[in-house]
């Protein structure tokens, strides 16, 4: 196996703030997706989180753009269940003739390069829009966060107390969400960013990084299926490799203060180089003995940093990882939607998703 590790966020294109300080404390570094828009990320991440463009030439980008605005358009005025997004992928699965066509915006190609420049102007499109979505939902969760904190204060001055089951002190329902706006058609965001992938070769050895655990879940199932039509052997080894600290809910200088503290710096670059030699151990398929060594070495780093971190401030999350048995990465990238010419080196499909707790 040649080449670094190398992390990119999956499918998402966005993050939240407490993803951002989340993701920062166990890994180094992490690839966004961008298409037309770049990544939404602040300034004090963006060395953590560089933006990855997959789409090259301003020509490609102009005709997605000029395509996006039609079908907004569009939507707004025939509209549909699940908005403009749900739209879009009504009109992607008519085979014969899209009510709104791209084909006009590929004139002069041949029908080979016709059908794959659409797969990559569909796909940049549903992202896009999903990403709109997914900024939508950010900013509602942080609403209903802002409610949850005004409510606990009202609570507090009238001296209710948490614990207490009697009527008059439910004032509210909870200040939640009925379903995650960020696991709304899953399987064709999924597809969508690993049809974006497969455009550019490569770098390193890929592991993808998910902040929902049903990430992983539809991933592995997208395969699985893949498999059982290829007539392909499907296994996978799957570990829980401990919990890491909940620091996403301080303050930015709070946050700040605690990755510079004395022998933080250290401790985080000793939890990132055990986090990759358990990765590699673990898709080379190496001895159970060592890789479970190994991830108690890992926990054992894990456990000092929530400890320096004082975890229990923020919560903690559980760190788990998974890696596809018997498939190449090859394959398995396009069971999830990578074009059929999308070639990789001997390296097989990983994935690492957090599970936050309450």
């Amino acid at each position: 196996m040649i080449g670094a590790l190398n992390y990119f966020l999956c499918p998402h294109m966005i993050l939240s703030d407490e993803d951002l300080k989340t993701l920062s404390i166990f890994l180094p570094r992490v690839n966004v997706m961008e298409t037309i828009r770049r990544a939404s990320i602040p300034q004090w991440a963006q060395d953590r989180f560089p933006g990855w463009s997959v789409l090259q030439g301003d020509y490609l980008v102009a005709r997605i753009v000029s395509c996006l605005e039609g079908y907004r358009s569009f939507a707004q005025v025939h509209g549909g269940p699940g908005g403009i997004l749900g739209f879009l992928n009504s009109v992607f699965e008519e085979i014969d003739e899209p009510r709104y066509r791209i084909q006009e915006e590929l004139r002069g190609k041949s029908r080979r390069e016709d059908m794959v420049q659409k797969e990559i102007i569909q796909a940049a499109l549903f992202l896009e829009i999903a990403r709109e979505l997914d900024e939508k939902e950010l900013e509602i969760e942080s609403g209903y966060a802002d409610l949850s904190a005004m409510e606990q204060e009202f609570r507090d001055i009238v001296g209710i107390d948490d614990d207490t089951e009697s009527a008059e002190a439910r004032l509210t329902p909870a200040l939640t969400h009925d379903t995650n706006g960020f696991l709304y058609m899953l399987p064709k965001r999924i597809e969508g960013w690993f049809r974006l992938f497969s455009l550019q070769p490569v770098q390193g050895r890929p592991v993808f990084v998910a902040c929902l655990p049903e990430v992983v879940g539809e991933a592995l199932e997208m395969i699985r299926a893949g498999c059982e039509q290829s007539g392909k052997e499907f296994s996978t080894s799957e570990y829980l490799l401990g919990t890491i600290p909940g620091v996403g809910k301080l303050g930015q200088k709070q946050f700040q203060t605690l990755i510079e503290a004395p022998g933080m710096p250290e401790l985080l670059s000793t939890c990132h180089s055990e986090l990759k030699n358990i990765i590699e151990a673990a898709a080379g398929n190496e001895d159970r003995d060592e890789l479970q060594a190994g991830s108690r070495s890992l926990q054992s780093s894990f456990e000092r940093l929530c400890g320096k971190c004082e975890a229990d401030l923020g919560g903690k999350a559980n760190l788990r990882l998974a890696v596809v048995e018997n498939v190449s990465f090859a394959d398995a990238a396009r069971f999830l939607g990578a074009s059929a010419g999308f070639t990789a080196g001997d390296w097989p499909p990983v994935f690492l998703s957090v599970q936050k707790s309450d």
